[in-house]
């Protein structure tokens, strides 16, 4: 009962030590004292460090697959985004092209408009004229 007291009692110290390590821990469990647990502990420890190096190695094996598979989402992603910015830079000229010529045809629509409008202004003074003629030749011809 006393070895389990004192054990227990080595447990605590351990754990409260500022500098605790799972070794110091072990070496209380064990009932040995720092230097004295490095030859039996050991194995455990080397048990111990290579088990937490699989699991990091495993881990980071996960991590650099998720990691490669992201990568290649963002470069199919960025392959997208450059075909979808030249499909638009090439719509966007070619409305700009239509755009221009558009304005071309409605210019010259606008510029026949005008001719015509002064056109019709002319004929209609030459038909009045050529009433006001009418009129007086009849005029004349009675």
């Amino acid at each position: 009962m006393a070895r389990r007291k004192q054990a227990a009692e080595a447990l605590r110290r351990a754990a409260q030590a500022p500098e605790f390590e799972a070794d110091d821990l072990l070496a209380a469990w064990h009932g040995r004292k720092g230097a004295s647990s490095v030859g039996v502990a050991a194995g455990p420890r080397a048990r111990l460090s290579a088990l937490a190096m699989t699991v990091q190695l495993d881990s980071f094996t996960k991590v650099k697959a998720m990691m490669d598979e992201m990568v290649a989402q963002l470069k199919k992603q960025q392959q997208e985004e450059v075909e979808f910015k030249a499909y638009c830079t090439k719509e966007l000229n070619e409305n700009e092209k239509a755009v221009y010529a558009k304005n071309q045809e409605k210019n010259e629509l606008e510029a026949q408009i005008e001719k015509l409008e002064a056109l019709l202004e002319t004929l209609a003074k030459e038909i009045k004229e050529a009433k006001a003629q009418i009129a007086e030749t009849q005029i004349e011809v009675k």
